[in-house]
Parts: C-alpha cells; sequence; structure tokens
C-alpha cells in the first residue's frame, strides 16, 4: 500500500488542520417521492445527512440559463466536461490533469472490473463558481440545492436513461493559489457510486454505509495528491474509537468521526485486509447490503479492534 505523507508524518510529528471537512458534502437527487429536506433547504431537494449547518445564502439569485452564470466550458475527455464561472485556460488544463489521473490511483485502490449493473452515470458534469459568495448566491436557484457545505455532489438515478451525474463546487477564495473546494474528494464519490455502489444513493445508505462512501473519498483525496493530513494524525494519537464501532457511522454523528475516522478506517482495512475489502465491496456493487452489514458486524465485529489501536499509533 503506498506509504503517503500521513503515514511518514504520523511517526514524526501531528499537526491539526482544522476545519477541513468542515464543509464536505454529498447529494443526491432521488425520485420526487423519496425527497426530504434540511433547514436552510429549498422544498424538494434531497440533501446529505451529514452536511453541517451554517451559512445557507438568503439572498439567492433569480433562475438563470447555466450558460450565462457558468459560460466557460472545457471537455476534458468523451465523460467529463467542465462548466466555470470564470477559470483561465491554465486552471482547465490543471484540473482536467487532475481529475482523469485520479481515475487510475482509484481502480487499482478498488480493484472493480467496470461498472456496476444499471448504471448509466458515463458522464460527470463538473461545476465551479468563482467564489464561495457567488455559490451561494446562484447555486440554489440553479440546481435547487443547500449551499451550507464545500459542495455537492448531484448522482440523479443512475439507472434512468439521461441522467447527468455532476458535481457543484466553487474556487476556494480562501486560497492564495487557484484551487477548486474539495476537488478530488467530490470526484471519488462519483466513481465510487459509479464502480462500487449497485443503485442510487438511497439504496446505498439503506445501511450504514458512510464509513466507507466519506472514508473512501478523504482516503482517495488525500493520498493521490500526496498531501498529510494533519487532522488525521492528530486524530490518531487520540484513538477515540474502536474500529468496530465506525462501522455504524451514520445520521447524527459529528463530521470528525465521519470523515477523518472514516479517512482511517478505510486506510486501516486496505493495508491491513484488503480480502475484507474485496468482500464488503462485493456485497455493496450487487446491493447486498444486509450481507454486507452482517460481514462487516459479525463476521469481523471486534476481531481486530487491538490490532487496530496498535496502527493507529504506528
Amino acid at each position: 500500500m503506498y506509504d503517503s505523507p500521513f503515514r511518514r508524518g504520523l511517526k514524526r510529528f501531528a499537526v491539526p488542520v482544522l476545519g477541513v471537512c468542515a464543509t464536505l458534502a454529498l447529494v443526491t437527487v432521488p425520485p420526487a417521492s423519496a425527497l426530504s429536506s434540511h433547514p436552510g433547504t429549498p422544498a424538494g431537494t434531497a440533501v446529505h445527512p451529514f452536511g453541517p449547518g451554517g451559512d445557507v445564502a438568503t439572498a439567492n439569485a433569480p433562475a438563470k440559463p447555466a450558460a450565462d452564470v457558468l459560460p466557460v466550458t472545457r471537455s476534458c475527455s468523451a465523460t467529463l466536461r467542465i462548466r466555470a464561472q470564470r477559470m483561465t485556460a491554465a486552471q482547465l488544463s490543471s484540473t482536467c490533469s487532475s481529475l482523469t489521473g485520479q481515475d487510475a490511483y482509484f481502480h487499482r485502490l478498488v480493484k472493480d472490473t467496470g461498472p456496476v449493473a444499471g448504471d448509466r452515470n458515463t458522464s460527470l458534469e463538473v461545476d465551479v463558481f468563482d467564489s464561495r459568495a457567488d455559490y451561494q448566491y446562484y447555486a440554489p436557484s440553479m440546481f435547487g440545492i443547500s449551499t451550507d457545505n464545500g459542495g455537492v455532489y448531484l448522482e440523479g438515478d443512475p439507472s434512468a436513461a439521461g441522467n447527468q451525474a455532476r458535481f457543484v463546487a466553487y474556487r476556494d477564495d480562501s486560497k492564495t493559489a487557484f484551487e477548486i473546494k474539495n476537488l478530488n474528494h467530490e470526484y471519488t464519490h462519483y466513481l465510487d457510486g459509479r464502480f462500487d455502489l449497485y443503485g442510487d444513493y438511497q439504496a446505498n445508505t439503506s445501511t450504514p454505509t458512510q464509513w466507507w462512501i466519506e472514508g473512501l473519498a478523504e482516503y482517495v483525496s488525500y493520498g493521490y495528491r500526496q498531501v498529510f493530513y494533519g487532522q488525521a494524525a492528530t486524530e490518531a494519537g487520540k484513538r477515540t474509537y474502536p474500529l468496530s464501532t465506525l462501522f455504524d457511522n451514520g445520521p447524527g454523528n459529528d463530521q470528525t468521526r465521519t470523515y477523518v475516522w472514516g479517512y482511517l478506517a478505510v486506510w486501516y482495512l486496505a493495508e491491513n485486509h484488503p480480502a475484507d475489502v474485496a468482500t464488503v465491496l462485493g456485497y455493496y456493487r450487487t446491493g447486498a447490503w444486509t450481507a454486507a452489514r452482517t460481514f462487516l458486524k459479525q463476521t469481523i465485529g471486534t476481531r481486530y479492534d487491538t490490532d487496530w489501536y496498535r496502527w493507529l499509533l504506528t
């Protein structure tokens, strides 16, 4: 398994990176009959159960054609397109390279054999606003989403003909250099949904699967970019949760447990028990959610907890 800067850095120091995961979110749009809502979300919008409360836009723009708000376009490949409010040619090129380069890293990790049955999300659209303020102003009316997050992945119904998967993002204007917030995290959600998780988001979360969904997105994002995850190093030293408890991650858990500890759980299993990961993904890819749950909670159960605590300090 790849020896990332986190693994090497964990042996030397722990640097907290506060708020790294404070605005991550994943949103899907199921059929109208299954829509849910939360404070600040337009009626009829399905929301990620882990989205934090926050500064939801209160004065949204009137509906406008996407071409007027996001006039810059670039096709990275036959299956990947960017629409942006403002990006230079160099920024478009580097973003395309980051996304397309991630594919091989992802597939080597999950060892899939192709898309899950019935998945028609053959292309992804990446919609990028030029600032958080622009995202909060335009995105609710354009995409029907809440903006109390750092970007959202809209899977839709992957079995429907003509469905367009997309994630809505924005330039992180708190950074000096150009950076699209959560770019590689959200792209992992697209890849995971297409190659690992059968059905739509509601089916995917019919049993507790957030340890994998958010943990994998963090693991791929940091590992692929070779970025030190300081908050994870700090949390690992606390040894707050046994591994067996993280398999229960679901609505109501805080962001540190959902994202940071999910990341650690995925890393531990991928590095130490790849055969178990393959078994779980075999169930996830066929929609056998109860079987996967039984395997995690009964077959694995607490058997790795002692070694997990040792691993956290290595």
